[in-house]
Formats: structure tokens, sequence, C-alpha cells
């Protein structure tokens, strides 16, 4: 005991402490995106490492883990030291694999803890430029009166582009035939040839595209008219109750300690901020929130999809 003391009190002379009460971060942070680099996720996660370096006074880094439809990113992240310096770059596939996979390889409420949302847009409804179609309403009538023959385009099954297409047709009584695409690219392709009659899709590429001789924008999908859009929203647009955002946020390893998650949300709240223009220009804001209240966004992104997951028979051994 004595000598423990006399080297306790050595190091603390020297201005030595043990590293686990040093102050965080010490060291560089990691940024785990579970999808490909280029992406909607990957490009929002690079633009918030700069930033967030910059609040944090440390280096920030991304790192893509791809692959098993974002499963295998999340698991890394699930599996790494709950120390704050390895972070998930969520969306809402996280939300949608809950019930989508019949068996995870970590789960969403044991293994995370969540820490600050990012960012959120809104998708569009769009049809083909030269469409027949020029509302929502529309679209609704028409299905109605040929049930199955029309057909919506999207990033792929499981997306949420896809449920997206899946609620619309639950609440609005409809039924039209889903026409999955890897990407959201060929889905917009086909259809302003008309090979599929409309999609749902990020609003930063299909706003660009909203002009003649390509898509014509019909509606946002989120609850509040989106800033800057003069687009109704789909509940204004006659489907009630209607309400879909997309998003990005960060979540750590269960087990991380509370002050660090508090550390890493007033860094995260004020880079967000910080980087609104930039966010704007790929068509979405951010939008500051506690670690709390990112939870339970993300509780109810799982509620939501839950049963539209059931409903529309897709599962994932």
């Amino acid at each position: 005991m004595i000598r423990f003391m006399l080297v306790a009190c050595t190091l603390l002379c020297l201005g030595i402490t043990p590293r686990a009460h040093a102050a965080f971060p010490d060291r560089p942070v990691h940024i785990v995106v579970p999808f490909a680099p280029g992406g909607g996720v990957d490009v929002t996660a690079r633009l918030l490492a700069q930033q967030l370096g910059v609040v944090l006074h440390q280096t920030v880094l991304v790192e893509n883990h791809p692959g098993g439809g974002a499963n295998i990113g999340a698991a890394y992240v699930a599996q790494a030291q709950p120390d704050g310096y390895t972070l998930l770059m969520a969306s809402p596939t996280i939300a949608i694999n809950a019930s989508l996979y019949k068996h995870l390889p970590y789960s969403l409420e044991k293994d995370f803890v969540p820490v600050a949302l990012v960012q959120q847009s809104e998708l569009v409804l769009a049809v083909a430029a030269d469409s027949k179609f020029h509302s929502v309403q529309d679209i609704v009538t028409a299905a109605k009166a040929k049930p199955g023959q029309l057909s919506y385009g999207s990033a792929g099954v499981g997306s949420v582009e896809h449920l997206a297409g899946e609620l619309f047709k639950q609440l609005a009584g409809i039924d039209v035939l889903h026409v999955p695409y890897k990407g959201t690219g060929p889905a917009i392709n086909d259809t302003m040839s008309g090979q599929v009659q409309f999609l749902f899709g990020g609003s930063a590429s299909l706003l660009q595209l909203n002009r003649p001789g390509q898509l014509r924008a019909l509606a946002v999908t989120s609850a509040e008219p989106a800033p800057g859009v003069d687009l109704p929203t789909m509940q204004q647009a006659g489907v009630k109750g209607y309400d879909v955002i997309t998003w990005n946020g960060l979540m750590a390893p269960k087990g991380t300690p509370a002050d660090v998650v508090a550390t890493l949300n007033k860094a995260i709240n004020a880079a967000s901020q910080a980087l609104t223009e930039k966010f704007k220009a790929i068509g979405c804001f951010p939008k500051p929130m506690s670690p709390q209240q990112f939870g339970a966004m993300v509780q109810a992104q799982v509620a939501l999809w839950a049963p539209l997951v059931a409903q529309a028979h897709l599962h994932v051994d």
C-alpha cells in the first residue's frame, strides 16, 4: 500500500494522470458509416466529421464498413469499446432492419445508446414531367380505378423509399405495384421514361430534376412543410396521417459513459448547426436533440416501420 501511494504521488507531482481520467476526447474519434463511400449517409458523415473535429479540437475520422444491409457496420460498432471513440452513423435503415431481419448480429435496444440527431429531411413523391398526374389525388383516383396496374419505383426492397410507398398504399387505400431498383438513379430514369408511374426519393436529387422534360414533384412526405420548398405535404394533399422523414444520427456502444455521451451530444449539435448551409445544399437540415429525444425518435421509427414490413411480407433470414 505504501509503495502504491508513493508511485501515485510521484505521478501526480509529474503531472501524469491515469488514462481512465483523461479528458474526452484525447485521441481520434471514428464515425463508422455502414454503407459504401459516396452515398448520402457517407457525404453527411464526412461533412460532420470535419466540423465536429473543429468543435472537439480532435481528429474525427470516417470509416466505411458496408454490406449486409448496413448490419456489418452496425455490428462492428456494437462490439466496439464503449468509450465514445467509435460511433455509428445511423439512418432509417437501422430502424427498418429491426423488423426486416429475423436474425440480427446485434440488438438495437441492448447494444446501442443514442447520442445525437445530425440531420433530417423529407422524401419527395414525383412523376415524369409529361405524366397525366398533376397531384397526389390524381394518383389515388387512378389507382382506385385500376387496382394493381400503377407502379412505383424505389431504391430497393426494404429501403425507406420502398416503405414510404407501402405507407402511401395503406393510408390512401390503394393497390399499386412496387418495383425495386439498385439505387435511386435507375428508379428516376424509369420514372422519367414512363416505365413506372411515380417514385419516392430524396429531396436533394428529385427537386433538382423538378423541371420540364424530367420530373414533376407533387408532394413532400414530412408532416410539416419543407423549408424553402413550394410543395404540399402528403397530408395536405389528402393522405391523412402520412409522415415519413429520412435522417442520420450518431449512436454509441451500450455502456458508453453518460458524461461522454453528453459531451458528444453538445458537440454534434453545435457542429450540425454550423453546417446548416452545407446541409441545405444536399436537401437536409439540422435538428438538435438531446440523447433522450433522439432515442425516442428512433424507437418511434421502429414502431412506424414494423407493421408495414409485416404487411408487405418483407423478411430476411
